[in-house]
Parts: C-alpha cells; structure tokens; sequence
C-alpha cells in the first residue's frame, strides 16, 4: 500500500477532507492531520489512513499530554488462552488499548515537569478510516529466534464496533469484514491465501485457484491480517 499510495500521491492541501471522526477533535490533531494531508494525498489515504492518539499521565504532576500518529493498519497484539482455548478479537484490542505503565528509564521527557517520570501511555483511535486493517501479530522476535504463534482468534463478520476504542463518547462505530490474508506454514515456510466477499458471498484464493467457502469457514487460526469496512457511515467504498 505504501508503494501504490507513492505512485498516485495527489499531494495537493484538500479541504474538506473525506475522513470519519466521532467528535470535535483537539486543534493539535486536526493541525497534525491537516500536515499529513500536504504531504501525502491518494486514494490509498482516502481509504486506509486514520489517526492515532497516544495519551500520556505523569504520575509526578498529573500532566497530561497527547501525540497524534496516522496509521494504516494497527498490530495487535495476541493475549495467551483463556481457560477455554480460544483468544477473541475483542481481547487482541483490549489488550492494545490497553494502560501501560512506563517507568523513568523508558518514559519520554515530562513537559511540566522537565525531567523523566514514571507515567502511564494508552493508545487510542482519534480518526477512523473507510478501511481499517487489523494485523494479528502472529510473529514474535526473541533474542535468538522468531516464533509464530497459532492461537485461534474469532473475529466477527458483522457490526465489529471500535467506539469503545475511540475518543470519549463517540459512540457506534461499526465495520463490517470483507477480507482476510491467511498464513499457513512456519516462520521459515509459509504459504498466503485470502478470503473475500464479492457481495453475493466469499471465495477462498489460493494462487491461481479460487473457490467459494462458507462463512463458517471463515475463522481459523490461519488468519492473520483482517480487512473492515465501515458500515454506519454516509460514504460507500468500491471493494
């Protein structure tokens, strides 16, 4: 995606922009976004491209303090087995979402107080695109080696809502999936397949062949990258 949005970078300043958001946005990632947009402006940010905010607490001075980051696709993270064996999709964003706790060797610089503090960081979505990616980080680095990780995750096909991920009070925001890329093999030989709705149901592609599969065929513990399409919006996307 970054390659096709090069060759067709518009790059032009757009005014009125054709991006979702829940609420009135802070004047510093309305400024930020309206940066991004003079440098980069393609169909591929039209569709793909949303907002990122990452919060951060000083637990010293109580000052808080916001970066805004664009994104085209968010790495999830995958939480270990709960007692009945399978991870949802659900918990893969809790986790994400969820509270972390620096301490003052890996903190970024307080404002207020000028000097690194413990704090807490939290990220959350500021904007939402058209098309949100959702990458299950199946591959984990050690030291030595790399590792993937087979975990079932279930994921839903209908109304995933990412509100609760959103600013404060956003509401539904709902996405529908049209897409999956799936990994088979190990880390050292793999295989990719996907799955895509064309409207009247889905199809399997696996190199030169394509067959239709049910929904129920759907959710393995292959699937690695997921594709969402807003549903509860007034813009329609071409797939």
């Amino acid at each position: 995606m970054d390659k096709l949005h090069t060759e067709i970078n518009r790059r032009p300043i757009i005014a009125g922009l054709n991006v979702f958001f829940c609420n009135r946005l802070s004047e510093e990632a309305s400024v930020m976004w309206k940066k991004h947009r003079e440098r980069d402006d393609s169909r591929i940010v039209d569709l793909f491209s949303g907002q990122l905010r990452s919060s951060l607490h000083c637990s010293m001075c109580s000052h808080h303090s916001n970066t805004f980051d664009v994104f085209c696709d968010l790495s999830l993270p995958i939480p270990k087995r709960s007692s009945t064996g399978e991870v949802t999709l659900r918990q893969c964003l809790d986790l994400f979402s969820q509270e972390e706790k620096l301490d003052r060797d890996n903190s970024p610089m307080c404002e207020r107080c000028n000097r690194r503090t413990e704090c807490t960081k939290r990220l959350s979505i500021q904007r939402f695109p058209q098309v949100i990616v959702l990458h299950l980080n199946r591959f984990t680095m050690s030291k030595w080696s790399i590792s993937k990780s087979t975990v079932y995750v279930s994921f839903p096909l209908t109304n995933l809502d990412l509100g609760p991920y959103g600013p404060v009070d956003c509401g539904s925001v709902l996405y529908d999936l049209y897409a999956i890329c799936n990994h088979a093999g190990t880390v050292n030989m793999g295989h990719y397949t996907a799955c895509c709705s064309d409207g009247n149901g889905w199809c399997f592609y696996n190199d030169s062949s394509v067959t239709p599969v049910t929904e129920s065929q759907l959710q393995t513990n292959q699937a690695y990258v997921l594709f969402y399409q807003r549903s509860n919006s007034t813009a329609s996307v071409r797939k």
